[in-house]
């Protein structure tokens, strides 16, 4: 049965003065819900389906928040710049940034480590990566990448010092490393990357309480800034 015809069936019921009634309001509202998720359903089993969608949207559940446009922008034109077109770039739990970059032309790789599936989409670019097992992702990425963006799930030491943990097994010795997340870790990140808080501020599309920044072991406010 579907939802509609669960509602209809519950008007059509026999009704009485003991009989909680729903709204108009709730009643649309209820409607609108399932709207929403029969079109999450279909989206879904596109994804399944090999057809990447033009947007995924935010599953907070999993502490996710997409980068505004310039924030992706720009930090996609600063990756490429200094990847070079025979560079490789990893995107650590950072898929706004790798959806940009896999979106514009290049000639550098450009590879997503990444919790959650549905990014599997991007099949030979995508590495399921679960920050809590550092190293359970293939030996081939040993110090493979010459540009590392990481971009930590969540605020807390633990998530911090085991994605750092990664970046260090990814990178290769001169890699270029870029931590984006809340200014409140800046002291770990420097123990853990040898990374330095940035001017360039990270904005979110959905705007977040806390302030969040890039955290880079060169010097990135040289080129990588908002007109």
């Amino acid at each position: 049965m579907n939802h509609d015809n669960f509602i209809l069936c519950m008007s059509d019921q026999e009704s009485d003065d003991d009989r909680p009634q729903l709204s108009s309001d709730t009643m649309n509202a209820l409607l609108e819900f399932y709207k929403e998720q029969d079109e999450r359903e279909q989206k879904l089993q596109e994804i399944q389906g090999g057809c990447v969608p033009d947007n995924f949207d935010e599953n907070w559940n999993l502490s996710q928040f997409w980068y505004a446009d310039d924030t992706a922008n720009l930090l996609a034109k600063e990756c490429l710049r200094v990847a070079g077109d025979e560079g490789a770039i990893a995107c650590i739990s950072s898929p706004t940034l790798y959806k940009t970059l896999h979106s514009v032309e290049k000639k550098c790789k450009v590879h997503l480590f990444e919790y959650d599936t549905r990014f599997a989409v991007y099949k030979d670019d995508f590495t399921f990566y679960d920050y809590k097992s550092p190293l359970d992702i293939p030996r081939d990425f040993r110090e493979t990448f010459d540009v590392i963006v990481a971009d930590p799930p969540y605020l807390s030491d633990e998530c911090l010092t085991k994605t750092a943990v990664t970046v260090k097994f990814v990178a290769k010795p001169n890699a270029k490393i870029i931590i984006c997340t809340g200014a409140v870790m800046e002291n770990l990140a420097h123990r853990l990357c040898g990374v330095k808080k940035s001017n360039f501020v990270i904005r979110h599309a959905n705007q977040l309480s806390n302030p969040f920044v890039c955290f880079a072991n060169y010097d990135i406010d040289a080129t990588c800034k908002y007109s």
